[in-house]
């Protein structure tokens, strides 16, 4: 299961997630354009959390100033299109296994769904674009390698993932249609 964050003692469990994975210093949550979710495992238990914001055609995304997708990336500039950005994901430590990121994108991808979206943009480390890529395949496109971010030295990829093809085809997904908490025989 899955929540949008909806109060601050569920933004607390956001925050503590990010806390608990990497160093994150987000903490205006009253006033963020930024919708947040935590997830839950079959326990009850939260294991993850993600922020999407609605891609801006005026003013790009909230990360141009490391990738222009508002400049290289024509399509989401089409008002007629509604695109989601990533801004944000993590996992807590100690369940930072296969299961927990699979189950994490059938999250994200049902929330995706639920907003309508027809593209997802995104700037991700390597190892997490790597496993983006086996899940959505062909729909899901590197943009560019090895973007460098000045104030930490890290990496990133910035890609971008065409959604109404996977939402068309999702017989083709069955992580994506039932998830890993999910009995996925029968397909």
């Amino acid at each position: 299961m899955f929540g949008k964050v909806n109060s601050v003692a569920e933004n607390n469990m956001y925050l503590e997630i990010f806390g608990d994975a990497w160093e994150f210093n987000d903490t205006d949550y009253e006033n963020s354009r930024t919708d947040r979710y935590i997830m839950f495992n079959e326990e009850g238990e939260v294991f993850g959390a993600f922020a999407y914001t609605k891609y801006d055609t005026e003013i790009g995304s909230t990360i141009e100033s490391l990738y222009s997708f508002k400049e290289k990336v024509k399509k989401i500039n089409d008002t007629g299109k509604i695109t989601i950005e990533i801004t944000a994901f993590a996992i807590k430590k100690k369940f930072q296994s296969p299961k927990y990121f699979m189950q994490s994108f059938f999250y994200m991808t049902q929330e995706l769904i639920n907003l309508n979206a027809d593209y997802c943009i995104a700037l991700t480390e390597p190892k997490l674009s790597s496993l983006l890529k086996r899940v959505y395949k062909k729909h899901l496109s590197i943009l560019e390698r090895k973007i460098m971010a000045n104030e930490d030295n890290t990496e990133w990829i910035s890609m971008i993932l065409d959604l109404k093809p996977v939402i068309n085809d999702i017989n083709q997904y069955p992580l994506l249609k039932y998830g890993t908490f999910n009995d996925m025989q029968h397909t």
